[in-house]
């Protein structure tokens, strides 16, 4: 997929991910199981703005509801920057900054 490479647990999402194509992230695990815990790379995003940011607390929501869990790494500055103004930074504090 042009957004998301997927290898089983191992999610790495790479380029432009913002409102304008976010839609196609939905779709690349809308039949995720989540029966297991994931491994969120983001060090291949480029852009991004608030939709990520939303998509992931999505994505962590869905995780917790099935016990499991999303270990975040390679946090853009931009997208830690989102959450801390948000007042969200907590739901991204588990991982390794880029």
């Amino acid at each position: 997929m042009e957004f998301i490479e997927i290898k089983k647990n191992n999610w790495a999402l790479k380029g432009n991910l913002t409102f304008e194509n976010i839609s196609k992230l939905i779709d690349a695990v809308q039949n995720f199981n989540w029966e297991q815990s994931i491994d969120l790379d983001l060090s291949g995003v480029k852009d991004l703005d608030t939709s990520l940011l939303a998509l992931i607390f999505e994505w962590k929501r869905l995780a917790k509801e099935k016990k499991q869990n999303i270990l975040i790494t390679g946090i853009p500055k931009n997208l830690t920057k989102l959450a801390r103004l948000y007042g969200a930074q907590e739901f991204i504090s588990n991982a390794r900054n880029k």
